[in-house]
This record gives C-alpha cells, structure tokens and sequence, in this order.
C-alpha cells in the first residue's frame, strides 16, 4: 500500500490545494492550478499520439479507482468553488484517463 501512495503523492497534494483553494480563493491559486491543469490535460492528450508515454503513465500501482476518486473529488470541489471551466477541464482530464486506461487495458490482451 505505501508503493502507491507514494506513487500518488503528488496527486494528493494537489487534491488538497485545491480544497484550500476551494475554501480560500485567491490568484495565486487560482494561476498553480490553471498551469498544473494544462500541464497535465496536455500531458493525457498526449498518450494519444505517443503510445510510449501512455505506457510510462499507467506505470503505477496505484488501483485505478484511486484516480478515479482524485478525479472525482477534484471536479466537486471545483464545482463548489463555482469554478467551473476548472472543473470541466478536470473532466475532461478524467475522461482521457479512463480512455487511455482502456486502450493499455486492450493492447495487453
């Protein structure tokens, strides 16, 4: 169990900026999570067109309902935080994840 953890540490951590964002508005917050959340929407797009990359990001031993959570938590808090470009882009985060997922998923079999 530590494994992943420490796998997922980082997504933690930005699942608890975001509460405190959520609670505790302001711009420099609002400016880490706009950068962290093109950076990784751009990151998932990415596994699209290099396969390679889709194969190191699902490299983890994390269980993937853990993501599925984070995902979850992330867009109802931004949702609650009536920050709602935010939260559709993490939606879109989560369904790329799920699509990637799938397709490491069936390349395997």
């Amino acid at each position: 169990m530590m494994k992943w953890l420490k796998d997922a540490y980082l997504d933690i951590v930005v699942l608890l900026i975001i509460v405190s964002y959520a609670f505790y508005p302001n711009d420099v917050l609002n400016i880490v999570l706009w950068v962290y959340t093109a950076l990784l929407l751009i990151s998932k797009l990415l596994t699209f067109v290099m396969p390679t990359l889709n194969s190191k990001a699902n490299k983890t031993s994390a269980p993937p309902i853990f993501y599925h959570i984070i995902y979850g938590l992330t867009v109802a808090i931004l949702l609650y935080a009536e920050n709602y470009y935010l939260a559709g882009a993490w939606i879109v985060i989560w369904v790329v994840s799920v699509i990637s997922f799938l397709n490491t998923k069936k390349s395997k079999n």
